[in-house]
């Protein structure tokens, strides 16, 4: 029919223009992304001097370095207890929010202490390449290293790479079943014929897992489509919490047997509460679990306050929490993130495919 023809007409042209525009950021996500699955494995095994030290007497208490960091680090936004000692050679990690004096100022920032001796071992910006490349290469992926208008950007690539994928599919329609069963080889006739069946057949074969990738990277990244994420944040002196962290943590731990405690919020103003996140004991569902679940405590007093079980939220905030896991294939084990890791490069190589079709076509003109 008429309309099928000029429908496929119209995607063929839309996807093409869409490919050759956003090509170069499809191949950057696709290879970040893959590069990160395993970044907590590889950031361990190359930096050994971080998670193997010397044990030297008792460890110091995480409520002591907390304000230490604090005091050297004015100016905070939040800051994030992000990661307890793994062991007894290994060492606390805190994440700091910084105030952005620019919309691509990057404001994360990670210091790592020894417990022992109270010592900023390394610190830094996650805007530098050294001395950590993962924690570059993390901000690489979401905001491009451009802030604010980089996270709109990698938002708008998210919406770009699913209309490529649904005029992809318009396109393709015909062959569709055929290549997803495997009956549509490549077609090795000529250099054109072999590089636009191997788009084809890892365009069906990708679909569904790129779809719920890009739209899960477009979906944390939506509230940067809103006015109110482009102001920038005033200048406030640091505020430290009177209650003690130490106390609130063995305290989530009494309340609720078998809680595993992750992380701690701690506010940086008056009039917020220190949230204790980790995994409870009951959550079953792999999209939920993770540090999904906190417990609230009083800043001021550290009296417990209220118990947030991501079990018993609402639609919207498991919701959140399962997008967030399926985007970074933290359930399953080592086998998912291999997966991720080969089937996360198929937007790259969808993208010099693409490439590949349109420069031929053009030079034949």
């Amino acid at each position: 029919m008429a309309w099928r023809k000029k429908l496929t007409k119209t995607a063929f042209k839309l996807h093409g223009w869409v490919g050759l525009f956003a090509g170069l950021f499809f191949l950057l996500y696709g290879i970040t992304g893959s590069m990160l699955m395993f970044r907590h494995q590889l950031d361990r095994y190359f930096n050994p001097e971080l998670h193997q030290l010397k044990r030297i007497g008792q460890p110091i208490p995480a409520d002591r370095l907390y304000r230490m960091v604090l005091r050297t680090h004015p100016n905070l936004r939040k800051l994030v207890l992000h990661d307890f000692p793994a062991d007894q050679q290994d060492c606390y990690e805190f994440m700091l929010y910084k105030r952005q004096q620019k919309l691509t100022d990057n404001y994360l920032y990670y210091v790592f202490v020894n417990p022992y001796t109270g010592q900023i071992i390394r610190e830094g910006s996650y805007g530098s390449v050294t001395p950590s490349f993962f924690r570059w290469l993390y901000t690489l992926h979401y905001s491009l290293q451009l802030g604010i208008p980089g996270m709109l950007l990698s938002g708008l690539m998210g919406l770009g790479m699913l209309v490529s994928l649904l005029t992809g599919a318009i396109i393709y329609r015909k062959h569709f079943w055929r290549a997803f069963r495997l009956k549509a080889g490549l077609n090795f006739k000529n250099r054109r014929t072999a590089v636009s069946s191997l788009h084809r057949i890892l365009g069906v074969w990708s679909l569904g897992f790129t779809a719920v990738l890009f739209f899960t990277g477009f979906w944390m990244l939506k509230e940067y489509f809103t006015p109110a994420q482009w102001t920038l944040p005033r200048y406030q002196a640091a505020y430290a919490v009177p209650a003690n962290i130490n106390s609130m943590v063995a305290r989530a731990k009494a309340i609720v047997p078998g809680f595993k405690p992750i992380a701690v919020i701690i506010p940086t103003t008056k009039g917020a509460d220190v949230l204790v996140r980790g995994s409870m004991p009951t959550t079953g569902f792999l999209l939920l679990q993770g540090k999904a679940s906190g417990l609230f405590f009083d800043a001021v007093t550290g009296k417990f306050k209220k118990l947030s079980d991501i079990d018993r939220q609402s639609f919207d905030q498991r919701f959140e929490t399962e997008v967030y896991n399926l985007h970074i294939g933290s359930y399953g084990g080592n086998w998912i993130r291999w997966l991720y890791v080969v089937l996360g490069l198929l937007p790259g190589l969808l993208s010099v495919t693409g490439a590949l079709l349109w420069f031929k076509k053009v030079y034949q003109r």
